[in-house]
């Protein structure tokens, strides 16, 4: 489960996540990520072979918006709504999900 930072006050020593955290479970920090914005595009064309005219919603994290510089982009076929990342009740953050109708 990805656990984004909100902020870090190091003078404070507090750190605020942008979803929950809970205690018994180990956290780990994710590799860097050097070009957000190429590597969200590369994924989406690597892993995703979606044929437009069948994604009816989605929903994409506002940290993807705000990370891939998305302000003013199209990003077509994922027109939904930029939200919190979250699934079925639970925040996951930097999600994008999509729902896709098709015959078969």
């Amino acid at each position: 489960v990805n656990i984004s930072f909100q902020d870090v006050d190091e003078v404070e020593g507090l750190v605020k996540f942008y979803a929950p955290v809970f205690s018994g479970i180990r956290y780990k920090h994710a590799k860097p990520v050097v070009d957000y914005v190429k590597e969200f595009n590369d994924r989406l064309c690597k892993e995703c072979s979606i044929e437009s005219a069948r994604v009816a919603f989605s929903c994409n994290c506002i940290l993807n918006y705000l990370y891939s510089e998305l302000e003013g982009k199209k990003t077509d076929p994922f027109t939904g709504p930029i939200t919190f990342g979250e699934i079925a009740y639970q925040l996951l953050n930097q999600t994008l999900v999509y729902l896709e109708i098709m015959d078969v």
